[in-house]
């Protein structure tokens, strides 16, 4: 049986994480940006190289500030929580109070 990818599996888990209506915000470029970040993070779980943290900084950079939240999220879709905040300091992405994810260490 075929699994499927990170990128057509990440917006189930992201609604399950922070909301039903927490995907309302991605215009199409969004919605690409994101896809492409996902997959990015998915490339650098096998080969952790420099070049693929500022991939990634670039293509969330695409996306708009109030959506980019949704990329920091979808590092730990790939990886593990505890990566996002470092990934996301590593690609030089601008600081911010990320919400909760339902299923996040620590999460009320």
């Amino acid at each position: 049986m075929r699994t499927k990818p990170p990128c057509e599996t990440v917006r189930p888990w992201l609604r399950a994480n922070l909301g039903k209506n927490c995907l309302g915000c991605l215009t199409g470029t969004d919605a690409k940006a994101l896809a492409s970040a996902v997959h990015i993070i998915e490339l650098y779980a096998y080969n952790p190289a420099n070049c693929l943290i500022s991939a990634f900084g670039n293509v969330v950079s695409c996306m708009q500030p109030h959506c980019a939240e949704l990329a920091f999220h979808a590092i730990a879709h790939v990886m593990d929580w505890s990566d996002r905040e470092r990934i996301w300091k590593a690609a030089g992405l601008p600081d911010f109070n990320p919400r909760k994810c339902a299923f996040e260490g620590g999460a009320s």
